[in-house]
C-alpha cells in the first residue's frame, strides 16, 4: 500500500510540471504544488501509523482496507485537482544598453512573457505570449539608410536582441505582442510523442531561451539567420535511455515537417513544398567531476526569403555541445547554410565558472559571415550573472563587435569596430 502512495505522489509530482519546466534550473516546486505534496506526505504517515497500530492493538485487515482505500481516494482527489488546473507562469526581463554605435543608449522594458501549461492525460498543451518593447528612433533610421549608420544599428539589434517575432504585431509603434509557443503534444510514451503547432527550434540556445536560464543579456550574433528561430508545423520525438554504470546514456531525436522562412508563415505558406529537418541528441554518461557531457547535430532543409522576399532553396546544418565540470561549463553551437550557391556561418563558444553558488562569470566568442544578408561580424563578450534564486538573475556584459572584411559587405561607409555594455534584471514567476 505505501508503494502504491508513493507512486501516487510521483505521478502527482510528475503531473503538476508544465513540459516547458522540464530543464534542471526550473526544478522548483510552486507553492500550490509543495502544500498538495505536504498533504500526501502526511496520507502516507497515516497509513504508516495504521500498519503500526494493527500490529500493537489488532486492527482487522477489513479496517485496514477499508481505512487505505479512503486515503487511496484522498490521494485520487489530489490528484484530480492538480490535473483540472491550469499552470500559470511567465518571465521580466528589464535591460540597459549602450555602445558606441549611433543608435542612442536606452532603457527597455525588453520581454514580459506569460506562459500557460495544461495536461490531459496523455495530451499537453503551451502556449506562450510574448509583449516586446523595442524603442525605435526614427531619426536614426532616417539618418542610416545606406551608410554605417545602418551597418551599426543592425549589429548592435543584434548584439542586445533587438530582433522581432515574425509573427508579432506591432502595438503604438514602440513594441509589439507574438506568440512565440502555441502547440499541443500527445505522449505516448518516453520514445514517441507527437507535437503540432508554433513551437521554437531544437537548437540548444532556442529551448533554453529564456532570460533567467541564459548567462548573458545578449543574444549570439548568428541565431536568426541560419536555422529558423520557430516552427510552424509538427514533429515526432522521443528519447531512449540505458543504465551505464552509476549514470545512463541515452540517445534523443526529433524529426519535423513545417513552414517555410518568410515573413507570416504562422497563418499560411506561398510554396506546396514544406521545410524539414531532424535532430539527433547524445547524452554520455558521467561520473566524478564529470556532470554533463552532450552533443547534438541537426539537419534543416526548406525555403529562405532573400532581402527582394524571394524564397530561395536553403540547406543548413549544426553541431552542438553542453559539456560541465565541476564547477566549469562550456557551450559551443556551429551551424552552415547554403543558399543559391553562397555559404554562409555562425558560431559561438562560451566557456563558464561558477564562482560562487550564485554567481557565474562567463566569456563567449562568436561570428557570423553571412552573403544573405552582407553582413561579418567577430565579437567578444565577457560578463557576471548573479542569482540569488533560480527566478532571478542579474546579469551584465562588456563586448567589443568588429566588422570582418569580406567583399560582400561592401558599404558606402567604413564600419569601424565598436564596444558596448549592456544589462538586465529578470524575474521569472
Amino acid at each position: 500500500m505505501k508503494r502504491t502512495l508513493w507512486l501516487a505522489a510521483l505521478m502527482a509530482f510528475a503531473i503538476g510540471r508544465p513540459a516547458w519546466a522540464q530543464q534542471d534550473e526550473l526544478a522548483r516546486l510552486k507553492v500550490e504544488l509543495a502544500n498538495q505534496q505536504a498533504i500526501i506526505a502526511r496520507l502516507i504517515k497515516q497509513v504508516e501509523e495504521l500498519e503500526k497500530k494493527q500490529q500493537a492493538q489488532g486492527v482487522t485487515r477489513a479496517e485496514l482496507e477499508d481505512e487505505a482505500k479512503t486515503q487511496q481516494e484522498a490521494v485520487d482527489s489530489v490528484r484530480e485537482t492538480l490535473l483540472s488546473r491550469v499552470n500559470l507562469n511567465g518571465y521580466y526581463n528589464f535591460r540597459f544598453s549602450a555602445d558606441g554605435s549611433p543608435t542612442p543608449n536606452a532603457f527597455q522594458q525588453h520581454h514580459l512573457g506569460v506562459l500557460m501549461g495544461k495536461q490531459l492525460g496523455r495530451f499537453n498543451f503551451l502556449m506562450e505570449l510574448e509583449l516586446q518593447n523595442v524603442p525605435h528612433h526614427p531619426e536614426i533610421s532616417r539618418e542610416s539608410a545606406g551608410s554605417e549608420g545602418e551597418a551599426h544599428a543592425e549589429a548592435r539589434a543584434a548584439a542586445v536582441g533587438e530582433t522581432g517575432t515574425e509573427t508579432g504585431m506591432d502595438v503604438s509603434g514602440e513594441g509589439q505582442v507574438a506568440v512565440e509557443n502555441a502547440w499541443m503534444e500527445y505522449n505516448h510514451n518516453r520514445y514517441l510523442n507527437v507535437r503540432v503547432g508554433k513551437q521554437l527550434s531544437p537548437q540548444y540556445w532556442w529551448q533554453n531561451h529564456y532570460p533567467n536560464l541564459t548567462y548573458s543579456t545578449a543574444l549570439p550574433i548568428y541565431l536568426r539567420e541560419l536555422f529558423p528561430a520557430e516552427l510552424v508545423g509538427a514533429m515526432v520525438q522521443g528519447t531512449v535511455a540505458r543504465p551505464m554504470g552509476g549514470s545512463e546514456i541515452g540517445v534523443g531525436y526529433k524529426l519535423y515537417v513545417a513552414n517555410n522562412q518568410f515573413e507570416g508563415n504562422s497563418q499560411a505558406d506561398l510554396r506546396d513544398g514544406k521545410s524539414w529537418g531532424g535532430r539527433l541528441q547524445l547524452r554520455f554518461p558521467t561520473g566524478g567531476l564529470l556532470k554533463r557531457f552532450d552533443v547534438a547535430a541537426d539537419l534543416y532543409r526548406g525555403q529562405i526569403a532573400l532581402v527582394t522576399q524571394e524564397l530561395v532553396d536553403d540547406h543548413v546544418v549544426g553541431f552542438e555541445s553542453q559539456i560541465e565540470i565541476d564547477r566549469f561549463l562550456l557551450n559551443t553551437e556551429y551551424a552552415r547554410g547554403r543558399t543559391l550557391g553562397r555559404t554562409r556561418f555562425g558560431y559561438y563558444v562560451q566557456p563558464a565558472v561558477r564562482l560562487h553558488e550564485d554567481w557565474i562569470g562567463f566569456y563567449r566568442l562568436e561570428r557570423l559571415e553571412s552573403p544573405r544578408i552582407h553582413r561579418a561580424e567577430e565579437r567578444h563578450l565577457a560578463g557576471l550573472n548573479y542569482r540569488p534564486f533560480p527566478q532571478i538573475a542579474l546579469k551584465g556584459e562588456f563586448y567589443r563587435s568588429r566588422p570582418l572584411d569580406r567583399s560582400f559587405t561592401e558599404s558606402e561607409g567604413e564600419q569601424k569596430p565598436f564596444n558596448g555594455f549592456a544589462t538586465a534584471a529578470v524575474f521569472f514567476f
